[in-house]
């Protein structure tokens, strides 16, 4: 059994156990320097659904300037290896995947990589349902061997840390804000929300135009620091900021009127009388005419 190998099962549990951000860096680091890489690095893959997909350039130590050309598609594209690793299930070696670079933008790559003390490494992708959602990439300062085995073991570490990633990143997310103030007004459209109320619904329930809906329903995201108003009247029901109680009561009809309504008068006795007297003699005078 490989260094690899023997470290993974341990590393697996400790991921598992991990409650911080701070942690997976710690884990991932020694790991990494363990297996004698050096570096590792997450980044997104082009089918990642996260909100913020960048935010995975934070889980890695590789140098800032180097990691923000994994920010955007078409520069990360210059990537030899990250291009061959969405494509496929298992990982890609540096060494094999630079070997065959061809064009001018990925030859500059292998350069540049060259002069970070990237002398080899490998890519392993993370698939989703619709395809690569992210790839973890390990980096050495001299030349490696890998067996399938521990391509294998890799291959468990990225998927494990990518999900733990993501179950931290949405914790954090719904984390109460404590200094965060709700005016009574937010409050009650973001009960409203949670009773699955559009914009101009809240509004005519509270007596206000739907614009001045959706200016407290900002303000009330912009203080709990969350970006649409489902996620605000979430963390606010886990505030306490809202109770479930309130969402049993019995929910108030709203009658639509018909916007046409006004513009047709409606008839009146006289003029009704007046149809009928000029239908009586309308059908008098052809009686007489026929006679």
């Amino acid at each position: 059994m490989t260094q690899i190998q023997s470290l993974t099962a341990a590393v697996l549990l400790e991921l598992r156990a991990a409650r911080r951000e701070g942690d997976l860096h710690d884990i991932l680091t020694n790991y990494a320097t363990a297996c004698g890489f050096g570096w590792y690095q997450l980044a997104p893959g082009p089918h990642n659904p996260m909100l913020n997909p960048t935010s995975l350039l934070n889980f890695g130590n590789f140098d800032p300037a180097w990691r923000r050309q994994y920010a955007t598609e078409p520069s990360c594209r210059t990537d030899p290896a990250r291009n061959q690793a969405i494509q496929r299930a298992g990982s890609v070696q540096w060494q094999r995947a630079f070997a065959s670079a061809r064009s001018p933008e990925h030859r500059d790559f292998v350069h540049a990589s060259r002069l970070q003390g990237f002398k080899d490494g490998i890519t392993t992708p993370v698939h989703g349902p619709q395809g690569c959602v992210a790839i973890m990439m390990f980096a050495a300062p001299r030349p490696f061997r890998l067996d399938p085995d521990d391509e294998e073991a890799l291959s468990h570490i990225a998927m494990a840390f990518y999900q733990r990633v993501r179950r931290l990143t949405a914790a954090a997310l719904f984390q109460p804000t404590e200094s965060a103030h709700l005016t009574n007004r937010e409050i009650e459209c973001l009960h409203w929300v949670l009773e699955g109320k559009t914009n101009w619904e809240i509004g005519v329930l509270t007596g206000v135009t739907a614009r001045t809906v959706q200016f407290h329903l900002g303000n009330a995201s912009r203080k709990l620091g969350v970006v649409n108003r489902v996620q605000a009247a979430v963390r606010a029901l886990l505030r306490g900021d809202l109770s479930v109680h309130q969402l049993s009561q019995p929910r108030p009809e709203i009658k639509l009127e018909d916007p046409f309504a006004h513009r047709l008068p409606k008839p009146s006795p006289h003029s009704r009388q007046s149809k009928t007297s000029q239908a009586s003699s309308s059908q008098s005078a052809i009686s007489s005419f026929r006679a």
